[in-house]
């Protein structure tokens, strides 16, 4: 998320952008192990020389198959009235 009134937007968007490309979120993914948003970056890893790291592509915890999205939950996204309310209910929380 970039807020609004960023004094460096497009910085911010040309790093998410970065994040975005392939061979870096392979990159990413193989490193942290973790869910990749990136489809292209599946075929990256696959074709890697290094065989542990080709391996992450076939995993379905960085790439989930059909199999493992049935087990997904998607969980819906929050009303602007729930996000206001959320929030004043953190803000409660962290002493602001």
């Amino acid at each position: 998320m970039i807020p609004d009134l960023a004094r460096h937007k497009t910085n911010a968007e040309r790093l998410i952008d970065y994040y975005y490309e392939p061979e870096v979120a392979a990159e990413l993914a193989a490193w942290v192990n973790y869910v990749c948003p990136v489809p292209a970056a599946q075929a990256v890893l696959a074709d890697s020389k290094d065989k542990d790291t080709a391996e992450l592509a076939g995993n379905p915890l960085i790439f989930p198959d059909s199999t493992m999205r049935k087990h997904l939950a998607i969980a819906r996204d929050i009303t602007s009235t729930e996000r206001v309310e959320f929030a004043k209910e953190w803000n409660k929380i962290v002493g602001l």
